[in-house]
């Protein structure tokens, strides 16, 4: 597991809304059981403006969602089971939202 990897939701009931995870956390910051994760959103109707500074626009498996970095939270690393993709490529934007989030910069 390294960080931007994408895993489906192991929190059945947030599922439905968020059905994919991504590990936002740094390789190097490896302590403990937990990491910490960004929810994703399917693209729909409903968000179909996109993304802003605090969700970017993403692509898995052929199909955009939004990460929610305002509703980041910790998962067990042994419930991180079912891989998804890597949102590598996207490094630049998940980073320039979390900056914003907590720096406002």
């Amino acid at each position: 597991m390294t960080q931007f990897d994408v895993f489906l939701n192991p929190v059945s009931r947030a599922r439905r809304s968020f059905p994919l995870v991504v590990v936002v956390q740094s390789d190097l910051a490896r302590t403990g059981t937990d990491r910490m994760v960004a929810p994703l959103a399917l693209m729909t109707t409903q968000l179909s403006g996109g993304g802003n500074k605090l969700l970017p626009r993403v692509s898995v498996a052929g199909s955009d969602h939004l990460i929610f970095v305002p509703n980041m939270t910790t998962i067990r690393e042994a419930e991180l089971r079912e891989h998804r993709g890597q949102l590598g490529a996207y490094r630049s934007q998940i980073m320039a939202a979390i900056d914003y989030l907590f720096f406002g910069v």
